[in-house]
C-alpha cells in the first residue's frame, strides 16, 4: 500500500490530484482551463466525433487545401502549397518525402499542433482547426496515439507511471491509469521492465514503451513521426513489425512519417511530398 500511495503522490505532484483533474497544456506546459464549464458541448464534442460507425470505408481523415507559410525575416517561406489526402478507417499510410519536404508541417497539423495557413483538417468530418486550442489539446490526449522519434519521459517515474500519464491527463483514477497502463506494456513485450525507469533501456524499449503509451486511450489513429529513425535495423523491424500487428488485427488505422524506402512495405499507402505538393 505504501509503495502505491508513494507513486500516486509522483503523479499528483506532476498533474494534481486526479479526482480534481485539470488538463496540462501539452502545447505550452502551462494548466489550462476548459474554456467553457465541464460538460460543455465543446468538451463532449470530442466524444462524439470517435464514436462514428465501425465502416472500414469510412474517411477518417480528410485534409482539404492544406497551405502552411512561415515568415523568415522579411520572405514569406511557402512549406505546403495546397495539400489533401484522405486517410481511411484502417489504412496504413505513410507520409514520405525528402528532408525539409513539409511532411513533419503536415503531420503536427493533422495532430493539430501545427495551424495550416490556409485549408481544413476534418476528422470523421469534423474540421478541428474551427475549435479551441484547449478543445484540441483533449482531442489529442483522448483521441490520437502519437509516437515522437524521440520519445520524452518524466525521470522521477517509471516506465509503468510515465505510460499512465494519458488516463491520469484525461481524468481517470490513479490505479486505473496503471491497470491499463500495465496491459499495454504487455501487448508491446515490456511488461518485465514496468518498473525500472525509462531511460535505462534501449532506444527500441524505450519506443515499444512509446508505443504502449500511444495505445492507451484505445486511439482510433496513431500518428508517428520517424518512429524508428534513431533504432538500429533489428530493433526498427521489430518496431515495424508490431505496428504492423496492430493495423491489421485490431484495424488501428496508422499515419506515420518515414524517408526510409525500405518501409513502404509495411503501408498500404504512400504519400509522397516534395517542395509542399503531393506527387
Amino acid at each position: 500500500m505504501g509503495v502505491k500511495q508513494s507513486r500516486k503522490k509522483r503523479i499528483e505532484n506532476f498533474f494534481g490530484n486526479s479526482s480534481q483533474s485539470k488538463s496540462p497544456n501539452v502545447e505550452g506546459n502551462k494548466e489550462i482551463k476548459n474554456e467553457k464549464e465541464p460538460g460543455s458541448q465543446e468538451k463532449s464534442k470530442v466524444s462524439r466525433i470517435v464514436k462514428k460507425n465501425n465502416n472500414s470505408k469510412e474517411i477518417v481523415v480528410s485534409v482539404e487545401n492544406i497551405k502552411k507559410n512561415f515568415i523568415v525575416g522579411e520572405n514569406n517561406i511557402e512549406v505546403l502549397k495546397g495539400i489533401d489526402v484522405q486517410i481511411k478507417k484502417g489504412d496504413f499510410a505513410m507520409l514520405v518525402g525528402p528532408s525539409g519536404c513539409g511532411k513533419s508541417t503536415l503531420l503536427h497539423i493533422i495532430y493539430g499542433l501545427e495551424s495550416p495557413t490556409e485549408g481544413k483538417v476534418r476528422i470523421y468530418g469534423d474540421d478541428i482547426w474551427s475549435h479551441s486550442k484547449n478543445w484540441r489539446a483533449d482531442f489529442r490526449n483522448s483521441s490520437v496515439g502519437f509516437i515522437p522519434q524521440q520519445a520524452f519521459w518524466l525521470k522521477s517515474l517509471s516506465v509503468l507511471e510515465n505510460v499512465a500519464i494519458p488516463a491520469v491527463i484525461g481524468g481517470k483514477k490513479f490505479h486505473e491509469g496503471l491497470e491499463k497502463a500495465a496491459e499495454m506494456l504487455e501487448l508491446v513485450g515490456m511488461a518485465n521492465w514496468a518498473h525500472h525507469r525509462p531511460y535505462d533501456l534501449s532506444g527500441g524499449q524505450q519506443q515499444r514503451v512509446a508505443l504502449a503509451r500511444s495505445l492507451l486511450l484505445n486511439p482510433w489513429l496513431i500518428i508517428a513521426d520517424e518512429p524508428i529513425g534513431n533504432l538500429d535495423q533489428k530493433s526498427g523491424t521489430e518496431l515495424m513489425d508490431l505496428i504492423q500487428d496492430l493495423n491489421k488485427n485490431f484495424k488501428l488505422t496508422i499515419l506515420m512519417v518515414t524517408h526510409n524506402q525500405e518501409q513502404f512495405k509495411y503501408a498500404n499507402k504512400v504519400i509522397k511530398v516534395v517542395d509542399g505538393v503531393i506527387v
